[in-house]
């Protein structure tokens, strides 16, 4: 056995040569920088194990789609020369505890540090532009026996009873598909969202993992700050979105307050039905009148104009219906007897201004799918499963995991290999 250990060490750069599997890893280790990064805490006690190897099995637990952290160990256990290049003594591998410690513990900052230098260093040299940007989110199911289909008294209506090992997770909207019989039904989960934006390149740039109970437009608006403090982008920039941001307060901050361009596609769910309208401009009640114009309204930043009821207005339109409202509607004689109102929205605010008809917006909206296939690199076991019970963990593993997406861009790059920044099993083959 002593011989053939010496002979696998002193063989090493022969291994990393001959093997892709290897070399792979040997350059994204080479390009990870973990200067800010501390290798041991502060705190009391044994040594313990090097925080940076632990980070670089995580990154490899990632790449390589482990489902759990034991697996991870027997991994690494069967592949001894990934283990030594991950930082760790031949023989000497820390158990599933330390992993789980390690991911509750670590501040997120530090993580986010390392983040950023990665994608500092791809825009130096090029790989990155800032002037196009993408934002998206993906479901996080936790890891509960709510989310178990199979589980006939699983819990996915009570937004209050929360489970109890992640009482951090909340109740929200998964995906909905068609029965058998036709109908339509939405499918409810419990966990939480990662949001990230990626640049038109798709290399994420921002990123953050919140409870359900965080609407997109929210965590859109804390990225976009942050975007703009970490990495001066110039106005003019583009965001594209799906429907789930066509809100006007992420309207405001793109284009009125960071001198942006928004292309995100009408949602319908914002946007009333048009009214008809009568021969002088006004809305048709739903007795067949043309109403009367009764003023402006301002709701908020909304500028609406307001129409009453023309029986209550006009008493030459009255005295033709001396029966009162011909349809009888309920707010003709019930109540303050006001009768029936209607708006017109006639704000001039950045979101209606969005040409949604032209062919520019039509094909920049088409780039949105960048950040489909961003997700799709990602692996639905780090995006649509977790294995851990605590958010800072959580928030953790999807760190690391976009981490490790700007980390294969920067190995290909510094391989000079522009074409591969999104390819791991490949960016290092034959160089």
């Amino acid at each position: 056995m002593y011989i053939f250990q010496q002979s696998f060490i002193s063989n090493c750069d022969m291994l990393i040569k001959c093997n892709n599997f290897h070399r792979t890893y040997y350059n994204l280790f080479k390009a990870l920088d973990l200067s800010c990064f501390p290798e041991k805490t502060i705190n009391v006690g044994r040594t313990g194990y090097s925080r940076h190897a632990m980070l670089r099995a995580l990154i490899v637990k990632h790449r390589e789609e482990i489902k759990s952290i034991p697996r991870l160990i027997h991994f690494l256990d069967s592949n001894p020369a990934l283990a030594e290049m991950c930082g760790f003594t031949m023989g000497h591998l820390p158990d599933s505890s330390q992993f789980y410690r390690f991911l509750k513990e670590i501040p997120n900052s530090i993580l986010q540090k390392v983040h950023l230098s990665i994608n500092k260093q791809l825009i130096d040299k090029g790989a990155v532009t800032l002037d196009t940007f993408v934002i998206d989110s993906k479901p996080v199911m936790a890891a509960t026996k709510e989310n178990n289909n199979k589980n006939p008294s699983r819990n996915i209506h009570n937004k209050n009873k929360k489970p109890r090992r992640n009482p951090q997770a909340t109740l929200g909207y998964y995906s909905h598909y068609e029965k058998s019989d036709g109908t339509k039904t939405n499918e409810y989960f419990w966990g939480y969202r990662t949001h990230t934006i990626v640049s038109i390149e798709g290399i994420p740039l921002v990123e953050t993992t919140l409870p359900n109970n965080k609407t997109d437009v929210e965590v859109a608006i804390i990225l976009i700050n942050k975007l703009k403090r970490l990495y001066k982008f110039k106005k003019d920039a583009i965001f594209i979105g799906d429907a789930s941001y066509d809100v006007r307060s992420l309207y405001e901050l793109i284009v009125n307050k960071m001198k942006c361009q928004a292309f995100i596609p009408l949602n319908q769910r914002n946007t009333k039905e048009p009214k008809t309208l009568g021969p002088h401009g006004a809305p048709i009640c739903d007795a067949s009148l043309e109403m009367s114009y009764d003023g402006l309204c301002r709701d908020r930043k909304n500028v609406k104009l307001k129409f009453r009821c023309p029986l209550k207005t006009h008493r030459a339109v009255a005295a033709k219906f001396p029966g009162g409202c011909p349809i009888k509607h309920f707010r003709f004689s019930k109540g303050a007897a006001y009768g029936c109102t209607k708006y017109i929205d006639v704000t001039n605010d950045a979101r209606s201004r969005v040409p949604r008809n032209s062919t520019l917006f039509k094909k920049t909206v088409e780039k949105r799918i960048v950040v489909e296939q961003y997700f799709s690199r990602l692996g639905d076991r780090e995006v649509e499963q977790t294995t851990h019970y605590k958010l800072r963990s959580v928030k953790n593993q999807m760190t690391i995991a976009h981490l490790s997406q700007s980390l294969v861009a920067l190995a290909a790059v510094n391989l000079n290999r522009f074409d591969k920044i999104r390819c791991f099993r490949t960016f290092a083959y034959a160089c």
